[in-house]
Parts: C-alpha cells; structure tokens; sequence
C-alpha cells in the first residue's frame, strides 16, 4: 500500500496506481494528486478536503463513511461516482468545488444542491441528475450524451452549445434556462409527441 500514515497535509502525492485495494482511515487535506489512478478498491472512512486531481483516474470504486470536500478535478476520469454518498450531510459542501475538462460516466447526482456551478466543456456520459437544484449551473458546450435530468431544477442554467441531454421538461423546472438549437428539440421527448 501507498499509503502508510493516517494523514496526509499539503503533500504532492503523484505518479502510483492502487487496483482492488482497501484505503482506510486516512485524511488527505490540501494534497495535490497527478497522474494516479484508484480503480476496483474500497475507500473507507477517508477524507479528502481542498485536494486537488490532475490527470487521474477514478474508477469503479466503493466509497464507505467517506467524504470529499470542496476537492478539484482536472482532466481526470470519473467513473461510476454516487456524488451524493461522498458529501457531507449537513452543512452546505460540495465535494467539488472545479471541474475542468474531465470525463464522468455512470455518475449519479442525487438530491444534490449544486446551484451556480461551472460544468461547462466537461464530458458527462451515462449519468444521472435526480432531484437535485441545479439553478444557475453552466453546462455550456457540454458532452452529455445519454444523461438524464429528472425532478431537478434547472432555472436559468445554461445549455447553450451543449449536446446529447435528457430533460424531462414535465418534472423539471426550467424557467429561464437556455439552450441551443437544434438541441433544443431533444425538450420536446418527454412529452411523447410526434413532429411532422
């Protein structure tokens, strides 16, 4: 194992590759992680407050009693995240604060209040957006091939340029939102019409 201490503060932590694994018990406050990847492991009662992860690969992971707090991503792989199960319970705290130019796929956001934030130019393939307050949020030029938005509010987010989402426009609230056509059509799905 990689990791031998049960915290980690303002470290440079690069370079590794942990595959079905376990991480316990450990905090990583203020780490910077490059070029690593934690696949097929469980990550159990860990925290990871104001890291940041460049160029890495999180993948098919089970996390348990774990948080990430206000952590950025750039250019990294996020693969089957349940964003919901790594947020503090109370009190406002995403577990991300950045998002830049990363690929997600099979990632749920359950009941999450993520209002004003940036996805903008991020691949988000396969996902899930599930009554969660999006207000506000920028998705502009988004990949979101085959990802759904379902009793979520979206007021005044911005879809402009963005591609392949799945709003159900009879359960969301969407006053204001924007987006781009011939995109925009896509809206018209959930209400089971035909366009001649």
């Amino acid at each position: 194992m990689i990791f031998n201490r049960d915290e980690y503060e303002y470290e440079e932590l690069g370079n590794f590759e942990i595959e079905s694994e376990e991480i316990e018990n450990i905090k990583f406050i203020d780490c910077n992680f490059e070029n690593c990847s934690i696949s097929e492991s469980l990550i159990h009662n860990c925290l990871f407050k104001d890291c940041k992860f460049v160029n890495c690969n999180i993948a098919g992971n089970k996390f348990e009693l774990t948080v990430f707090k206000d952590c950025e991503f750039e250019k990294c792989n996020l693969i089957g995240i349940n964003w919901k199960d790594i947020t503090v319970e109370r009190g406002y705290s995403n577990p991300f604060s950045k998002l830049k130019e990363c690929y997600l796929k099979y990632s749920s956001f359950l009941k999450m209040d993520i209002k004003k934030f940036d996805f903008g130019g991020n691949i988000i393939h396969d996902s899930m957006f599930d009554e969660s307050c999006l207000k506000e949020c920028k998705f502009k030029g988004c990949d979101l091939t085959q990802t759904r938005f379902n009793i979520c509010d979206i007021r005044n987010a911005d879809f402009r340029e963005a591609k392949g989402y799945l709003v159900d426009i009879t359960n969301c609230k969407i006053k204001g939102a924007k987006f781009s056509f011939p995109e925009a059509m896509s809206l018209l799905d959930s209400l089971d019409i035909k366009i001649y």
